[in-house]
Formats: C-alpha cells, sequence, structure tokens
C-alpha cells in the first residue's frame, strides 16, 4: 500500500505566494468597490435629509431651517421626518442618516479631540441670499433665520447641505450640549468665501475657516444636497459661492 503523498514545502509556498498575489490585485479593486459604497451610502442619506427638508417644509408655511444658532436646528426638527424608525428618538446621535461613513474617524479636530466622536457630518448653508456680503470684510454674511423655500432662486443651483470638513482647526462635536454651545458661534454653518472647499484659510480658533470638506468620496470635492432634494458630488474647484448664495465675488 502506497503512503499517502503531503505537500512539500516548495510548494506550500508557491501556494501561499499565489494567494498573496492575488490579494494583492483584488485589494484595490475592493477599497474602491467599499469607497464606492460609502459614497452611495452618503447621497442616499442626503437625499432622505432633502425628503425630510421637503416635508417639514409643508408642514410648517414652507419654512426651512437655516442657521444651526437659531432655536430651529435642522438637525434635531428633520429626526420626525426621516422615517417610521426615528419619530420617537430625541438623541439625534442615534439617527443613521446624520453619520457619513466617509467622514475621517482618525486624527483629531480642534482641541485634540478625536474625530471619531464627530456628530455633526454635515454643514448647512446659512448665507443671506438677498444681501451675501462678498466684498464685506467676512465675505460674506449669515441668514440666521427660517426661510421659505419657495423664495430659494434656482434651487437646483443652491446647495442647502455638504460634507463637513475634519482638521485641527474643526471643532468636534461630541453631544447636544457641545452642540448647542458651538452652535452659537456658527462654527456649523456656511456662510463665508472663506469656508467653500477650495480655501485655504485653516487657522485654529478662527470662525472664517473652511468648513466644507475639500476632499472626500473621491477626492478633491464633496457631496452636497441642494434646495431642489438633489444630492451631487461636486469637485472643490466648482464648489464655489454661487452654488451657495447665488453671488461670486
Amino acid at each position: 500500500m502506497d503512503k499517502q503523498r503531503g505537500f512539500t514545502l516548495i510548494e506550500l509556498l508557491v501556494v501561499i505566494a499565489i494567494i498573496a498575489l492575488l490579494m494583492g490585485i483584488l485589494m484595490p479593486a475592493l477599497q474602491r468597490v467599499k469607497k464606492q459604497a460609502r459614497t452611495v451610502y452618503c447621497l442616499s442619506s442626503l437625499k432622505q435629509l432633502g425628503m425630510a427638508m421637503t416635508m417639514y417644509a409643508g408642514d410648517n408655511g414652507d419654512f426651512i431651517p437655516r442657521a444651526l444658532d437659531h432655536e430651529v436646528k435642522w438637525i434635531l426638527v428633520f429626526i420626525p421626518y426621516l422615517g417610521q424608525e426615528y419619530r420617537k428618538i430625541e438623541d439625534y446621535r442615534e439617527v443613521d442618516v446624520y453619520q457619513c461613513p466617509s467622514f475621517p474617524r482618525t486624527g483629531v479636530g480642534q482641541y485634540g479631540q478625536s474625530n471619531g466622536e464627530q456628530t455633526v457630518d454635515y454643514v448647512v448653508n446659512a448665507w443671506d441670499m438677498q444681501d451675501p456680503g462678498l466684498s464685506s470684510g467676512n465675505q460674506g454674511n449669515q441668514m440666521d433665520r427660517p426661510t421659505k423655500l419657495s423664495n430659494v432662486k434656482s434651487p437646483a443651483q443652491r446647495i442647502y447641505m455638504a460634507d463637513n470638513s475634519a482638521g485641527d482647526w474643526r471643532p468636534v462635536v461630541r453631544n447636544r450640549n457641545q452642540l448647542d454651545i458651538l452652535s452659537r458661534f456658527n462654527y456649523l454653518d456656511v456662510w463665508s468665501r472663506t469656508h467653500m472647499p477650495a480655501s485655504d484659510q485653516t487657522t485654529s480658533g478662527s470662525n472664517l475657516t473652511r468648513r466644507i470638506s475639500h476632499d472626500r468620496h473621491r477626492g478633491n470635492g464633496c457631496n452636497n444636497l441642494f434646495f431642489d432634494g438633489r444630492a451631487d458630488w461636486l469637485h472643490r474647484d466648482e464648489n464655489t459661492s454661487r452654488y451657495w448664495c447665488g453671488a461670486e465675488y
């Protein structure tokens, strides 16, 4: 009776080498698929927020929330409009669509706080479209009160929300108390040219630093929700004040 022949060391090493080669070929493709899935999830979440915005307007005389520093905060009032499963939720941190899977969870934000604790992954348009103030010292004027959705001109070309930037100059919002404090200082709203994704102002402590991500999902741009409910990615050089206040200086 012949003895059962096993693998030799050379054969085993060849198999391991082949597996390693296949993994090396497949990993970049898998990473691209994973990144694309995160992008699609984020766009889907923004579309849900767009539907919530429209339904909220329908129940509130066509008014929609703008700046987070106002008592009508989008991140709180939109919860009941995001689906049956959220109707009884009081803590905004439990709302999955508020979390962008591509927001950096490594690194730190302002004051060395971990980006992994960030709970506000999107910034909102708080620009005064009637008086943009692009030539002012702040290079923009803020509208902190709810406005009528029907008063927004060219809603398909005006951005309502976009991916929040991440960096050591950006505040990390960990809970409702910090949300209330930071929103009073306008840190979570977009209303200046200096907040644009192509802005190079990243000095910690300034109220005029970049707020819109310049490198999310595909790199060199980010996802955006428009006032008409459409969600789309824009390159950072294209995403300028004309998409936010209708004017460019």
